[in-house]
């Protein structure tokens, strides 16, 4: 549990001046009943709303898996999205603790199971557009990263405005499943509007290209969808 509850008492003194690559940190954990997991919401909420956390430089997501097969063992993932790197130097590091940080502790450690942590990077992506309601994420193995990265690139291009969403990729760096790569996700307000976004993204001929030749440079290694619960940005 203490790399869950290490994410509460980091220190905000690092300058924001940076704008350099990002990264994200999505810690993933399982909670088994829903009046324990409005709790942790709500307690949450509470702590991201809190006067100490006024400067806190990183945006926050707290998501609840809606779709995922057997091996997906988490309920909820907490991530962490980063600007740049000079903001993570004091990273995991106190003093943090105030009222609202000690009960999202103990709620934790009373109803959470931690199942896995992430380190990531975009690779193509707007943070302006990562607060969509609804999510499908696929973890992937690249095998050929120069030809599926201008592949990707052309298909993120060509679908760009073709229905209210977004399609991402990101950069596995450390945490990932067994031969996972890069992560693709794909956003947008609900289930519906994703679906039809998703109806429109495989008529469009322009992706033809990504759906006849993605399969030769990687593979899909597991899914899973996700709605977004409450997203905090840096004030």
């Amino acid at each position: 549990m203490k790399y869950i509850l290490i994410i509460f008492t980091f220190i905000f003194s690092v300058s924001l001046s940076s704008q350099d690559k990002a990264y994200w940190m999505c810690f993933d954990f399982a909670v088994e009943k829903q009046s324990e997991a409005t709790e942790l919401v709500e307690a949450v909420d509470m702590l991201m709303t809190a006067d100490e956390m006024s400067q806190m430089p990183f945006t926050v997501f707290l998501v609840e898996t809606a779709f995922a097969n057997s091996k997906t063992d988490f309920t909820h993932q907490l991530c962490f999205l980063s600007p740049n790197a000079e903001l993570l130097k004091f990273w995991g590091q106190g003093p943090g603790e105030f009222a609202e940080s000690k009960l999202v502790n103990n709620i934790f450690e009373d109803v959470a199971t931690p199942v896995s942590s992430v380190l990531a990077s975009p690779v193509i992506f707007d943070p302006n557009k990562a607060g969509y309601e609804y999510s499908n994420v696929w973890s992937l193995k690249v095998d050929d990263i120069p030809n599926f990265a201008k592949l990707a690139s052309d298909f993120i291009s060509a679908n760009s405005t073709n229905f209210d969403g977004v399609i991402e990729l990101h950069e596995a760096i450390s945490g990932q499943e067994e031969g996972v790569t890069h992560y693709m996700i794909a956003r947008s307000n609900n289930l519906g509007e994703w679906l039809m976004g998703r109806e429109a993204v495989f008529a469009n001929p322009d992706s033809q290209p990504w759906f006849k030749n993605a399969s030769k440079y990687s593979s899909t290694i597991s899914s899973f969808a996700s709605t977004t619960l409450k997203v905090y940005s840096p004030e």
